[in-house]
């Protein structure tokens, strides 16, 4: 396109104008950021509070991100505030440890067993009480001092194929192969102890990943019986219901869990922790809870959030359930693995 004269000059001033004004613009807008004097800022800046959340998964989940579904949680609560606002960042438990190695200091930290060591010692007491179930509360507790709260949690169940009929403990017994159940295979966790005490003996001690031992038991040529989890009754179903397999049959575990996912308050500052704690609230609160179907994980609230088949696994677990300690040392955990416990 070819320019005329009176354009060129047109546009020659137009970009000297534009030029101008981003040299200057500066010197007149940021003094008064900087006093609180925008009209365009919902609150003034000084008002406004900055929570920074670590997020650290030590366990599978169920059917999506729980860093996703705090994302979600904070949004809603900066819309409700319009002055609180939350960072979530997404760690694994090496980025977390070198972190704070390097002076970085979270205000929360959302965390499962195996992150206690990290947390213990930065976690402040909370002084609230939240709507959550106590069984579930118990595995916050240190030195008799709430010092997490727990706000979503999974649970297990024995999966068998469809020729298996019977998960009970005879039918179990009656199975022809000496090791019928192939286990998870957590760096963490305990999960056998979400059986009796004399179903213990059947399980496969060998160490795997809980994806590897789902792949084994799907194979069906050494494992008839899978000790899985809620990502695993995802898994599952999602294949019954694409005709790949069969039916499943569940036995949910009503005992035991550890696969509870707690937030801890770990900033040092008064106003923060206020803020931190009306989070807290809002994320353990039932319109919150209530979206965790979202994510495929269990309410902390003792109500039945779910319709569909996770019904009945929900059912299962409002049983009073024994709840590993968050805070359990590392040093602890690798000795019950060295056991065999």
């Amino acid at each position: 396109m070819n320019l005329g004269k009176k354009e060129k000059i047109f546009f020659a001033i137009f970009a000297i104008i534009v030029a101008v004004f981003l040299l200057v613009a500066p010197y007149f807008i940021l003094p008064q950021i900087r006093k609180g004097d925008t009209g365009w800022l919902d609150n003034n800046i000084e008002t406004t509070t900055f929570l920074e959340l670590w997020e650290i998964d030590t366990f599978e989940g169920g059917t999506a991100s729980r860093a996703n579904f705090l994302e979600r949680t904070a949004y809603m609560y900066q819309d409700k505030t319009k002055s609180n606002y939350v960072l979530v960042r997404s760690l694994d438990l090496e980025q977390a440890k070198l972190m704070l190695e390097n002076g970085s200091r979270p205000d929360m930290i959302s965390f499962g067993v195996g992150a206690g060591d990290l947390v213990s010692g930065i976690a402040q007491v909370i002084e609230e009480n939240f709507s959550v179930r106590n069984d579930l509360q118990a595995g916050g507790i240190k030195d008799g001092k709430t010092l997490a709260v727990p706000w979503c949690f999974g649970g297990y169940l024995l999966c068998g194929m469809n020729d298996i009929t019977d998960l009970s403990l005879s039918g179990l017994q009656g199975l022809n192969k000496d090791l019928p159940i192939i286990g998870t295979g957590y760096n963490y966790n305990q999960p056998d102890k979400a059986l009796p005490e004399n179903e213990i003996s059947l399980i496969d001690k060998t160490p795997r990943t809980q994806y590897e031992a789902y792949e084994s038991f799907l194979r069906g040529n050494e494992f008839q019986v899978l000790l899985g989890t809620q990502r695993d009754f995802y898994r599952l179903n999602n294949k019954v219901n694409l005709g790949v397999i069969s039916n499943i049959n569940y036995r949910y575990l009503n005992t035991y869990t550890d696969l509870v996912q707690f937030i801890a308050i770990t900033t040092t500052d008064t106003n923060k922790i206020e803020k931190a704690t009306q989070f807290i609230e809002y994320l353990t609160s039932a319109e919150i809870q209530s979206r965790l179907t979202r994510i495929g994980m269990f309410s902390v609230d003792g109500k039945t959030i779910y319709s569909n088949e996770y019904s009945d696994f929900e059912k299962a677990l409002q049983n009073k359930l024994q709840v590993l300690n968050v805070f359990t040392s590392n040093a602890q955990l690798e000795e019950w693995h060295k056991k065999g416990e």
